[in-house]
């Protein structure tokens, strides 16, 4: 295995991170909604749904790069961006928990 399927690996393990973290979400967010009943609600449900869907895209992408032996140069920028929007949805999911 190259170092740089090594990284695409890596890049949809954090993105199927990113999947459950936002599941959670919008499970918290569809609950305040159906409790609320505010359009504040219905903009977090619409933002879960939407990250959602680009990271699940974002995996599909990254099996068709890895194969296509896309370079570190592609990789490990994509990687930073990964984990950086998962630390985002990370503490917003703690903060929206509590």
């Amino acid at each position: 295995m190259s170092i740089e399927f090594a990284f695409w690996t890596v890049n949809m393990i954090v993105s199927a991170i990113s999947v459950i973290v936002l599941s959670g979400l919008l499970l918290v967010y569809s609950h305040n909604f159906r409790t609320i009943k505010s359009t504040f609600s219905v903009g977090l449900v619409l933002f879960a749904v939407l990250f959602l869907v680009q990271n699940i895209a974002a995996i599909a992408l990254y099996v068709s790069m890895a194969t296509a032996e896309y370079g570190l140069g592609v990789a490990m920028p994509m990687l930073a961006l990964n984990l950086a929007e998962l630390t985002g949805f990370g503490v917003l999911f703690w903060i929206s928990w509590q």
